[in-house]
């Protein structure tokens, strides 16, 4: 039986919640009261892990494979069926076909390495959750766990020998002349700016604030009116969670995907904020002061909430515009950026441990995250060229 993710609003307090159902409507109980274990994990995280394990029911679903039954009598599946599956989890959900005959639908045909990777894991975490689920049902004398956690080891390594379709490109942050010609564009003294009067100094803002201070997406759509906050330093910008869940009208509300935290910045940005609170949104009228609290609108008549597509349509513009040097612009790839000009401009070394804690703070990382070497690859690579040229001028003659 095929079965669907639905995500719902609870009007009691706004939270979204994660419900998988079947054909006929009705929710499994062992596939929700899975995802329920981890309800205190993002909406985006359950949508994730339920896609992955709506997945292999679509295969089987394809096959005429009863994979709760099969799992419930210790039949499993057979190495043709975990071959099988392999190959399907490989693919696109909305794949254009499962035998592309060039590189380039391939492209659009599969997922990627960690894409696969997480969904393998996913899918057999559950399978094995299943199967203990059904363990508990018999004597303790059945041999039906050790042959079920048999099963999970053998499909486990199976799944994990492939990898999914790896992609060879690397994501770079913006070089200076990148930077500065953004920057330009965005500019609401700019003849050229191609946005509309009304929402200059909103789309300029969302610029430098991403660019400036590495926050994400989500993090920046969270922002409430009051977030520009005054420190002894002198200002900064507050990320919190989105705690006014039960105000937000957006489908899929942006999330904080970590901690909260203060992200000192600069006056200049401080001065950006307050005058577009000031001006831009609050010409918006009884209308702005109506909407759910939170810092950038969309351009409504009854303005909501901006969501990612307002981020993403700043980009596309810019893209549309010079597409030569914003052929790979992207909303994350101004968090990449900001990570490079923290290594670049920073006087601690970048592989020290006081580096690795400034950036963590700002970035909103656990304290014992790496993920700093996958935001600094340009940064890293001009750094090391620097390097060898000292290396070099020095030795050579």
């Amino acid at each position: 039986m095929a079965y669907s993710v639905r995500l719902i609003q609870v009007e009691s307090h706004g939270d979204r919640e994660v419900i998988v159902c079947d054909s006929e409507g009705m929710p499994p109980i062992d596939i929700n009261m899975y995802i329920t274990r981890y309800r205190a994990r993002s909406y985006s995280y359950r949508l994730s892990l339920a896609r992955a394990i709506t997945k292999i029911y679509l295969w089987a679903d394809e096959r005429n494979i009863d994979l709760q039954e099969r799992m419930k009598s210790g039949e499993f599946l057979g190495f043709f069926e975990m071959e099988s599956f392999k190959e399907y989890l490989r693919y696109r959900v909305n794949a254009p076909t499962h035998s592309p005959q060039s590189i380039e639908i391939a492209k659009n045909s599969f997922i990627g390495s960690d894409t696969y990777r997480r969904r393998a894991v996913r899918i057999i975490n559950y399978l094995e959750f299943l199967g203990n689920v059904f363990a508990g049902t018999r004597k303790s004398s059945d041999p039906y766990a050790k042959q079920m956690k048999t099963f999970i080891t053998q499909f486990g390594q199976l799944l994990k020998e492939h990898e999914g379709l790896r992609h060879t490109n690397q994501r770079y942050g913006l070089t200076e002349e990148q930077i500065a010609k953004l920057l330009r564009w965005v500019d609401p003294q700019n003849p050229q700016n191609p946005f509309q009067d009304r929402v200059k100094l909103r789309n300029q803002l969302i610029v430098h604030i991403l660019l400036l201070t590495g926050v994400r997406d989500g993090e920046l759509l969270s922002l409430r009116p009051d977030a520009l906050i005054k420190k002894p330093y002198g200002y900064a910008l507050r990320v919190t969670q989105n705690i006014t869940l039960e105000l937000d009208p957006r489908a899929y509300p942006p999330n904080v995907k970590t901690y909260a935290r203060d992200i000192p910045v600069s006056d200049k940005i401080a001065q950006m904020t307050d005058t577009y609170i000031r001006t831009e949104r609050k010409q918006r009228g009884r209308a702005s002061a109506k909407a759910a609290p939170y810092l950038f609108l969309n351009t409504e008549l009854e303005p909501k909430p901006a969501t990612i597509r307002v981020v993403s349509h700043i980009c596309e513009r810019v893209r549309e515009l010079d597409p030569d040097m914003f052929k790979s612009l992207f909303p994350h790839l101004l968090r990449h950026t900001f990570n490079d000009l923290l290594v670049l401009t920073s006087e601690l070394e970048p592989d020290s441990e006081e580096f690795k804690n400034l950036q963590r703070d700002l970035c909103g990382w656990t304290t014992d995250s790496n993920q700093g070497k996958t935001y600094t690859r340009r940064a890293n690579e001009l750094l090391a060229a620097q390097t060898l040229q000292k290396i070099e001028s020095q030795f050579m003659l």
